[in-house]
């Protein structure tokens, strides 16, 4: 199980690339040197169970570690704090076997008592993980057999119980099972992983050096991973210094969010691969976990609770132009909340622009301009009502795609207000559902997602990611039965109608489904080849020289 991560908003994606094969981390790289990688935004917190946003993954996945890893070339799992695992015949068991050599940073030996308190720390109500809890709530029982030995035992099937277990991270009991001294770590973070905190300069870097008594330097089927001996998280919230930061060799890694990113970076025409002084810019096709905007609809305010309105307003998002004008069409139009030409994308076609049919549903909801001056209106529980919505974002970069959204709004008598928000600021307003329409985006998930993390009513709670408060009872009912499906073709089936329904419903403008990855490395360092078929593979490069 990977949940979805936060991100900011980033549309848009590239053309021809580097297609995955089979590369293989390089068992003989060298250690050493510092590896700079750059985050676009600083993480709301560091804390590995409170924390909601991609940026926290990113960083967790150098300090803290889990019972097992998905090999970035099948997405099969291999052993990391457990040694091996057992699945009962009824599929209802699940035994690991823990390593006995693994130590957490604050030098205690990792057991199965820690396993079980990391479950018991999920579930603590006090540490707000309700975005995680639903890949959990049908493990029932959690048995210490012994001090490496843990056994759970699930309630009923469900098609991500062994997927959660394998990747919940694992946490010292001394720590984070003191719930009062635990909700107050947001800027510190003790694991089991191959990197220790040393370092967090507030809105500008978090620093981590090489722990020394991780176990996996040890083993033979992870040698060529985590080489470097310090990692740098840079905060970097404007595209343009990003560039520059490229440009002068001091940003290692970064991910570019949009293809006007990119091609600020690389120059025109598009090139798969641009090599530069200071760094090489990638363009790469691979299977990892895809990631999408949107803009949201938050269903508690009156005027969006009327899918009339929301309807008008995706007629009124020009995504054609966008993709046009900062993407050179090399987007596809999103339809749904799952990428097109997928197992479970549904046969929704994409909401075309279009000011009339905008027109049409927004007076057929009741909504004229009485009094001609330019924005309609409409009397909403007995108190009149001029459309007019507050529009927020965290991507400075993306405003330009949003001043267009507003000023096609504004032909058709709406009146939007556009407000960058700083990215902390940003997810407290929508975690605490202060909002009317929002831009944000989903990433980090599995390769096959679980919806109802995000869809599902019971997700619509604070600390739960159903912020826009959808809830459709037929939704939740095709939910509930395709998570206990455990035929996939079966549950294929199942989740298309979920998001053919939740598409129909329109809670979000789904903008775009990137084709294509890409990022730019410094010359500094080097890497086992472009990208491994589910991941970038930064994990396995190595300092050029020291």
């Amino acid at each position: 199980m990977k949940f979805l991560k936060l991100v900011t908003t980033a549309a848009l994606a590239i053309n021809l690339a580097s297609v995955a094969h089979a590369i293989t981390p390089n068992a003989s790289a060298p250690k050493g040197g510092v590896f700079n990688y750059n985050f676009d935004a600083e993480p709301e917190s560091l804390h590995p169970i409170m924390g909601g946003d991609v940026y926290n993954t990113y960083f967790n996945n150098y300090v803290h570690d889990s019972m097992c890893a998905h090999d970035f070339n099948t997405w099969a799992y291999t052993p990391r704090l457990a040694e091996k695992w057992e699945v009962g015949k009824d599929g209802l068991s699940f035994t690991f076997f823990l390593r006995k050599d693994a130590y957490f940073h604050n030098g205690e030996n990792v057991t199965a008592e820690d396993v079980k308190a990391s479950l018991d720390a999920i579930r603590e109500p006090k540490h707000q993980a309700f975005n995680v809890i639903p890949y959990y709530e049908k493990i029932a029982k959690a048995e210490v057999v012994d001090k490496y030995t843990i056994k759970f035992t699930a309630s009923e099937k469900y098609f991500q119980n062994l997927t959660s277990l394998c990747d919940m991270t694992i946490l010292p009991k001394s720590v984070y099972g003191n719930v009062d001294k635990s909700v107050k770590m947001q800027k510190e973070a003790i694991g089991a992983g191959p990197y220790m905190l040393t370092k967090y300069d507030k809105g500008q870097s978090i620093t981590v050096k090489r722990n020394d008594k991780w176990y996996g330097w040890n083993v033979p089927a992870l040698k060529g991973w985590y080489n470097f001996d310090q990692i740098n998280f840079r905060f970097t919230k404007d595209d343009n210094i990003l560039v520059e930061r490229l440009k002068k060799g001091d940003i290692d890694y970064a991910e570019f969010k949009s293809t006007d990113t990119f091609l600020k970076a690389t120059g025109k025409p598009f090139k798969p691969k641009t090599v530069s002084q200071k760094f090489i810019g990638l363009a790469v096709k691979n299977e990892m976990p895809k990631s999408y905007g949107y803009i949201g609809f938050n269903f508690k305010d009156p005027i969006l609770a009327d899918k009339n309105v929301r309807l008008a307003f995706a007629h009124l998002v020009n995504r054609e132009e966008m993709n046009k004008k900062f993407a050179e069409n090399l987007n596809d139009l999103a339809t749904s909340p799952v990428a097109i030409h997928t197992a479970q994308s549904p046969d929704n076609k994409p909401i075309e622009f279009s000011p009339t049919k905008a027109k049409d549903l927004l007076t057929k909801a009741g909504w004229t301009d009485a009094d001609k001056n330019g924005i309609l209106e409409k009397t909403i529980n007995g108190k009149k009502t001029e459309l007019k919505l507050t529009f927020i974002y965290a991507n400075k970069d993306s405003e330009k795609q949003w001043t267009i959204v507003k000023e096609d709004c504004k032909k058709a008598g709406i009146e939007i207000e556009l407000k960058l928000l700083e990215w902390n600021t940003f997810i407290k307003n929508v975690d605490e559902r202060q909002m009317q329409l929002w831009a944000m985006g989903w990433g980090g998930g599995d390769v096959e997602g679980d919806p109802k993390q995000l869809w599902h009513s019971s997700a619509a709670v604070k600390g739960g990611s159903n912020y826009g408060s959808y809830a459709n009872p037929e939704v939740d009912k095709l939910i509930d039965e395709g998570r206990q499906e455990l035929d996939v073709k079966k549950r294929n089936a199942i989740f298309k109608k979920v998001y053919g329904l939740i598409a129909d419903d329109v809670p979000y403008v789904f903008l775009f489904n990137r084709k294509y990855e890409y990022y730019g490395m410094s010359n500094k360092v080097k890497s086992p080849g472009d990208t491994f078929k589910y991941d970038f593979g930064f994990r396995t490069w190595w300092a050029a020289t020291k």
